[in-house]
């Protein structure tokens, strides 16, 4: 039934994308570099989940942010692109984008290994809330743009997508059941991997050769190794901005990420190879 009335109201909101608004979300589309490469059927596809994410959701600017046409398309088209073979229900229920027009504050709370309980306050440019809305600092937008491995739309809507399976960000999406097997087996591994290399990094001195080289052969985000749930997300995100980076990183997390999301963005990024000495692990 719900996939029914999803159907139904996607082709109720596709009768309102006519050639003219279509050619406008175009240009959009052919001024972002993270969707080069993309065949016909997949940019119509996109700007299709694209207008149907756009109108599916409350952009709402906060805290005096100037929200334009520009930003909310270009936001809808990237939050379509892990889920162009998914479809928009991949990232679950929910209704609202927050948008700042900079960094936020916010409280955080987290158990530690012994079980206490602790409360802080971070500085952060996207958030996505169980049960609620995905908040962006519209300053970064500009940022999400490239095949440099970030972007922010894309990082907070894959916690989206984590948490469409069950309703916590875990790092174990809705995979489908041919694929779980050698997730529980791949995720954690990589995952460990990524804990170990920046730990590395974080010991040793400040600035030093040996810490540069430990920063640099971290393909993927540090950030990543806070946690199961920030891992998927900046895997996700590498997937689409830096593929290969994550294929260097992790070449089975990286085939697996492309049998379900069901792309493979190292057929359309810009091609690069690794210093040779970078490539020592």
């Amino acid at each position: 039934m719900f996939t029914f009335f999803s159907n139904w109201r996607r082709q109720r909101l596709l009768t309102r994308f006519d050639s003219e608004r279509r050619a406008r979300w175009q240009q959009n589309l052919d001024a972002l570099p993270i969707l080069d490469g993309l065949s016909q059927q997949e940019q119509i596809r996109l700007l299709e989940l694209g207008w149907c994410f756009l109108h599916g959701k409350r952009f709402t600017p906060v805290m005096d942010a100037e929200l334009t046409d520009d930003h909310c398309i270009d936001i809808a088209l990237m939050a379509a692109l892990p889920v162009l073979n998914l479809g928009l229900d991949a990232y679950g229920v929910f209704y609202e984008l927050l948008i700042y027009p900079e960094e936020f504050v916010t409280d955080l709370q987290f158990v530690d290994a012994n079980g206490v309980e602790h409360q802080s306050r971070e500085e952060l440019s996207g958030e996505a809330w169980e049960q609620g809305p995905v908040l962006l600092s519209q300053s970064k937008l500009a940022d999400s743009r490239h095949w440099n491995g970030y972007n922010l739309v894309i990082h907070e809507l894959a916690h989206k997508l984590d948490m469409a399976n069950g309703g916590i960000a875990d790092g174990l999406p809705a995979l489908p059941v041919p694929l779980q097997s050698d997730w529980l087996q791949v995720f954690p591994k990589a995952f460990a991997n990524h804990c170990r290399q920046a730990e590395l990094a974080l010991s040793l001195p400040e600035g030093s050769a040996e810490a540069n080289l430990a920063w640099d052969r971290l393909w993927i985000d540090p950030y990543g190794a806070e946690n199961q749930a920030e891992f998927f997300a900046v895997c996700v995100e590498a997937f689409f901005t830096d593929p290969i980076a994550l294929n260097l990183a992790y070449p089975p997390l990286y085939h697996l990420l492309g049998q379900f999301l069901g792309q493979n963005p190292l057929a359309r990024a810009p091609q690069w190879q690794p210093l040779p000495h970078l490539r020592c692990q």
